[in-house]
């Protein structure tokens, strides 16, 4: 059974500034459930179009089409896949295409909701689930539909925004979950015109109740994601020895890289190095030309990260020489811990609990899982939290990544109040 709200003993959050308070007011929450329904809607939409990576043609033209529906101007990167749009002072300036200099934004903060699924075949049970083999298991679908959310409500606050000389950059990412999105976006000139002076995400969790916000740093652990390849020489399964087996080679190199957690780290670092796939050979008597092993290490220190990296290196081409097998390695992904600014967190935590009276606040939030809002958080002060999005219909609640996860909607109306809130405090607290 996930826990009730009322098992946890919250911290107070921060006291928002008055200026921030005046700002945020005291009807967000209340305006955006007003709409709930359409938020719902946007959501199961979403949740029926889920995509991978970095290739997400109808999750952006359906983003594209809300925000057109709101006046909002809007441009494209990753090929189209990334979608980011203004609002407020830079909006006018962006002459409908969601670039402006920065001089014509004044102050700016972005918002950040990722889109992207997971090649997971649902088994939820929801009338809304997918059906093409990936699905919305990581609430993704949420954090687009709550910023679609927020969207709105600052929207109907620009005439606010431009008073303030202020503008709310909306970044609705792709390839979060194969840590490839924020990396492509940042290339493409996200970070520009106009550059955001903070940024704030949040992370639905299916297991929490609503209410429910987790909060620290470092949050998130760093990832590098590997391939290795083994060279060796295919043969017949009767002559091991006219061959050279890159499964054997592959076998021990896989051993010798679990003792370099065991007997180089300490056993006090958090540190988790798994294969997850090895791959070689098609048949039982055939010894294959290669073997493919790919992996990821994670950890939180950025000193011993970079030392194992170097320490894999070592290992893998000495077990390879050992065994004739000559390697190969790629770097899949290399994304460092999520690390946040605690100005930028006190405040958010200040803002979000000026629309959020009622929410639980715990220092809580560290896990070995990874985040490439990272990249963001080390070029930009930011936030990000976790929020409770179980639901209430079962004592059943599956993890994120699960094919059975489910999320409650009524965490839509609080997630949309509360990143508009984040953008209306800052920008009251940082009026230039």
């Amino acid at each position: 059974m996930a826990p009730a709200l009322s098992d946890f003993q919250p911290q107070p959050a921060p006291q928002a500034t008055t200026a921030a308070q005046t700002a945020i007011g005291d009807g967000l929450v209340a305006e955006a459930q007003a709409f709930a329904d359409e938020l719902a809607a946007w959501r199961h939409d979403l949740h029926q179009m889920p995509e991978l990576g970095n290739n997400l043609p109808q999750t952006s033209a359906y983003i594209q089409a809300r925000l057109d529906e709101m006046d909002i101007p809007h441009t494209t990167l990753v090929d189209g896949s990334c979608v980011v749009g203004l609002v407020g002072a830079g909006a006018a300036a962006a002459q409908g295409n969601g670039v402006c200099a920065d001089e014509q934004a004044g102050t700016v903060v972005m918002l950040r909701g990722d889109m992207d699924a997971l090649p997971v075949a649902e088994e939820s049970g929801e009338p809304f689930a997918s059906t093409n083999g990936c699905m919305h298991a990581c609430g993704h679908d949420m954090h687009a539909t709550a910023l679609l959310g927020a969207a709105r409500l600052l929207k109907a606050r620009e005439a606010e925004l431009v008073e303030a000389n202020a503008t709310v950059k909306l970044l609705f990412q792709p390839g979060e979950e194969t840590f490839e999105g924020a990396r492509a976006a940042i290339a493409d000139g996200l970070l520009q015109n106009p550059r955001p002076q903070a940024a704030f995400a949040m992370h639905v969790n299916s297991q929490s109740p609503l209410g429910l916000v987790l909060y620290g740093s470092p949050a998130l652990s760093g990832v590098y994601g590997f391939r290795i390849t083994l060279q060796g020489k295919g043969g017949h399964g009767s002559s091991p020895e006219i061959c050279i087996d890159p499964i054997t080679a592959g076998v021990h190199v896989h051993l010798a890289l679990q003792e370099l957690i065991s007997r180089e780290v300490p056993a006090a670092k958090e540190v988790a190095l798994t294969v997850g796939k090895f791959a070689g050979g098609l048949a039982a008597n055939v010894i294959p030309d290669t073997c493919v092993l790919e992996g990821t290490l994670r950890g939180f220190d950025v000193e011993l990260m970079a030392h194992l990296k170097t320490r894999i290196a070592e290992v893998v081409n000495g077990v390879a020489a050992t065994y004739r097998t000559p390697a190969t390695i790629e770097t899949l992904s290399d994304v460092p811990p999520l690390v946040l600014d605690s100005d930028m967190t006190q405040a958010s935590l200040g803002y979000v609990g000026a629309v959020l009276p009622k929410a639980a606040f715990l220092p809580l939030f560290h896990a070995m899982a990874s985040e490439d809002f990272a990249l963001i958080s080390s070029e930009i002060p930011s936030a990000y939290f976790t929020v409770g999005a179980a639901v209430t219909d079962t004592d059943e609640h599956f993890a994120q990544h699960h094919p059975k996860a489910r999320f409650n909607d009524a965490e839509l109306p609080l997630g949309a109040a509360a990143y508009t809130a984040v953008a209306l405090g800052y920008i009251a607290d940082h009026k230039e």
